[in-house]
């Protein structure tokens, strides 16, 4: 290699971006209805409630999602653990909710 390429290469490592050092680890690829079947089973669907926001939200590509009793029934979840749950996530800073009068809530995740 020339001193020229050897330089060249050298000014490329140097300016080339640092890569994030602090990378959060995270779950990839959990099948949501066995998500729901563990929630059941542990006594854990307030924590399934948060798992499916945040699995809906992917899914649509947005940060607000219309949360219904429907799409929750079908993993054992009522509409009292949902309202719970809700709740819980909006105390705690993770969601912000909007409760609308005879409508299913609309739930935004906070980053």
């Amino acid at each position: 290699m020339s001193c020229w390429a050897k330089q060249r290469l050298a000014e490329l490592h140097a300016a080339a971006p640092a890569k994030p050092k602090n990378i959060q680890p995270y779950v990839r690829r959990v099948p949501l209805h066995r998500a729901g079947r563990a929630a059941a089973a542990t006594g854990s669907q307030r924590m399934f409630v948060w798992l499916w926001l945040l699995y809906e939200t992917w899914r649509q590509q947005t940060q607000a999602v219309v949360v219904s009793n429907k799409a929750l029934q079908k993993f054992g979840i009522g509409r009292e653990v949902k309202r719970q749950a809700l709740r819980q996530l909006e105390a705690a800073g993770l969601i912000t909710v909007e409760w609308r009068a005879n409508k299913n809530p609309v739930a935004s995740v906070n980053e």
